[in-house]
């Protein structure tokens, strides 16, 4: 099979429940967001977000906790996961250590199993956009000018007039920057829904903590270090044995929080209460190809995991994911 029919049955392979939204969120149309990305990842971008990025094969180990919360069939069983970590941005050629770029990672687990669950994480709290018009909106007022550059009165008037666009990167820009793919947390953004098997239903957030702990750089050292030095960070720990991966932990809601605005936290978020679902640990390189070639769709999720029914960013993700990935071979 041929590059571009196999991308188009990537698409067609989405189940149709992933693609279903609520009405209102069919108003947005997904389309000029993909586009306008495309044009600011310059040609032969084939991803114009997270455009640097390796795969790896893993393994996710359910802890005891998680059927407390849900029972999905990937908190009964360990499961293989496809897993891929990423350089946020369309530029290829990123350094790793460049200052408040995201960082992502993006995981399958128990792919094509009954369990099949995805996610699309970064390391920030916080969505940079609350929904689909503001993120059109974001990146049409940092459209290049006629001297190539974006005009700095037209960023700051949206800016001013959409001031949770720059918290995201306020909260990078107060971080120091990662020294490693597996040494940083990773959250989901979105509020999520857990039910067990006794129906009983708990709002919670998800996050990675890293298994051994935080791996930070200041500016300069972070200069110093080889362009590309996150993926070989990652082989050195795998040659060595050294820990690779999270524990994925669920940030307990509380009545009242909201789950319609992936740009906002909750009230004192940072000390909520958490239980650990599982471990998802990195094994091994894959190619590339496993990693390119099928979506990760984070609205397909396990019986016994929701997401928001309210959140217009998280309804968008999987049919703009879809449209990016069916233009990978143009």
């Amino acid at each position: 099979m041929t590059r571009a029919p196999m991308l188009a049955a990537a698409c067609l392979a989405i189940p149709l429940a992933a693609l279903a939204q609520p009405a209102w969120a069919q108003d947005s149309d997904p389309a000029p967001i993909v586009e306008i990305m495309r044009t600011f990842a310059g040609p032969g971008t084939h991803r114009p977000s997270g455009a640097k990025g390796a795969c790896y094969a893993g393994r996710f180990e359910p802890a005891a906790a998680a059927r407390g919360l849900s029972k999905a069939v990937i908190f009964t069983k360990p499961s293989d996961a496809v897993i891929r970590f990423s350089v946020g941005g369309g530029n290829p050629a990123v350094a790793d250590g460049a200052r408040g770029v995201n960082r992502g990672l993006s995981f399958r687990i128990d792919a094509d199993g009954p369990g099949q669950t995805e996610f699309v994480m970064v390391n920030a709290p916080i969505n940079f956009v609350a929904t689909p018009a503001q993120m059109l909106g974001f990146l049409e007022a940092r459209k290049p000018a006629a001297n190539g550059q974006p005009d700095p009165a037209r960023v700051r008037a949206f800016s001013e007039a959409n001031p949770e666009t720059l918290l995201q990167a306020r909260f990078l820009a107060s971080q120091p920057i990662p020294g490693s793919w597996v040494g940083v947390n990773y959250w989901a953004v979105h509020a999520y829904t857990l039910t067990n098997a006794a129906g009983a239903r708990q709002v919670i957030k998800f996050r990675m903590d890293p298994l051994d702990g935080p791996v930070n750089l200041t500016d300069d050292e972070a200069r110093a270090k080889p362009r590309d030095y996150l993926a070989a960070d990652l082989g050195t720990r795998l040659a060595s044995g050294r820990p690779a991966g999270f524990r994925m932990v669920a940030i307990l809601g509380r009545a009242g929080d909201p789950t319609d605005n992936p740009t906002k936290m909750w009230d004192s978020e940072e000390a909520r209460p958490t239980v650990e679902l599982g471990t998802l640990t990195v094994r091994s390189v894959a190619d590339a190809k496993v990693c390119d070639e099928v979506i990760f769709a984070p609205t397909l999720l396990a019986d016994g995991i929701d997401g928001p029914e309210n959140d217009p960013m998280f309804a968008i993700r999987t049919p703009a994911y879809a449209i990016s990935i069916s233009k990978r071979a143009n």
